[in-house]
């Protein structure tokens, strides 16, 4: 069997196994679902599900992960500048992972918003790290902004998300970014 082969068939087993994880966590809570569950659901057997992942946390903890990255990607069209515009788009990039999440895991959504959170703010670090090299030349100093402005979208956003205001997402964009005083 050739690498091709294997890996298509890699990726749709493991997007089989997101699918099914998606939706038993609309029909229950994500402590009552078992890897029983998720390989009757995704049509695999236990090995298959354990070639893959450890255990259902580590599925669901890649399922955030990877939804995050790729958000930042999409909205930023790979470019990483720290720019007005780029860190709009930022804001939304997290808007639009926590609406996801939030639509197709209903029931468990505020069980794993500390998840989410830490997942998004990983991965909008990163993003900082990356385009603020040029800005701050001391790594002590851009670490402290990186740390700052992640954790400000990430706030931000969970509070929107959690209904806990009536700001609208592109009002809280422009304030994160006036907060963040792009010069």
């Amino acid at each position: 069997m050739g690498l091709k082969v294997r890996n298509i068939r890699t990726t749709r087993t493991r997007e089989s196994i997101f699918e099914a994880l998606f939706e038993l966590m609309e029909e229950k809570d994500f402590d009552k679902i078992t890897i029983q569950n998720l390989t009757e659901r995704a049509q695999i057997n236990r090995a298959t599900f354990y070639a893959h992942f450890q255990d259902k946390y580590e599925l669901l903890d890649e399922i955030i992960r990877k939804s995050a990255e790729e958000l930042i990607q999409q909205h930023t069209n790979g470019v990483c500048a720290f720019t007005r515009d780029n860190m709009m788009q930022l804001v939304f990039a997290a808007f639009e992972y926590h609406q996801q999440v939030k639509k197709k895991c209903r029931r468990n959504y505020k069980k794993i918003i500390p998840l989410l959170s830490s997942k998004l703010v990983i991965a909008l670090k990163h993003y900082f790290n990356l385009c603020m090299q040029e800005i701050y030349s001391d790594e002590d100093e851009r670490t402290l902004y990186v740390q700052i402005y992640a954790n400000m979208i990430n706030e931000a956003v969970t509070l929107h998300t959690a209904e806990q205001t009536k700001l609208t997402e592109r009002s809280i964009a422009e304030r994160v970014v006036q907060m963040i005083n792009l010069y």
